[in-house]
């Protein structure tokens, strides 16, 4: 009368088949399920049609594992790595309905997006030319592309060069 919560009193012929099912689960591995259906008159197809819809299904035991291998990773894993941690036959979609069952969802870090920000920047160098680009002689003044990015060939050109036109 404890497992189908009613009160001590109570008759075994009005409880339902579905709170008959529970001692029956209770008293399984003791008794046989033939004794038990003619004890509490639930046929045994019956039994097996409120065994499925209470839940204790084949999955019982997977349960505790599997909250077990998610406390484990510190609540890293998903359930890829969680099934790959037990190691079992059990098929991802099981893991995955259990894991959501219990609540267990791992955390996943928001994306960061993109920027070209590296902190302060330095101070622009001064200006020693003037937009004055006339040379005397040779290597005194150089000249060179900022906007492109040149690669490893950062190399300018002497204004005062006989290569120019």
């Amino acid at each position: 009368m404890e497992v189908a919560e009613k009160d001590p009193g109570a008759d075994l012929r009005r409880l339902s088949n579905r709170e008959k099912t529970m001692p029956v689960d209770r008293l399984r591995p003791r008794y046989s399920l033939r004794s038990m259906a003619c004890l509490l008159r639930i046929a045994p197809s019956s039994y097996h049609y409120h065994h499925a819809g209470i839940g204790v299904g084949r999955y019982a035991g997977l349960r505790a594992r599997v909250a077990r291998a998610f406390a484990d990773s510190k609540g890293r894993y998903g359930y890829r790595r969680v099934k790959a941690a037990l190691g079992t036959g059990v098929s991802e979609n099981a893991v995955r309905r259990l894991m959501a069952e219990g609540g267990l969802s791992a955390h996943v870090p928001k994306r960061r997006r993109y920027s070209s920000y590296e902190g302060e920047t330095t101070p622009a160098p001064g200006n020693l030319v003037n937009r004055d680009f006339t040379a005397e002689r040779p290597n005194e003044k150089w000249l060179t592309d900022t906007t492109r990015d040149q690669g490893r060939r950062r190399e300018g050109v002497p204004l005062a060069d006989d290569r120019l036109p």
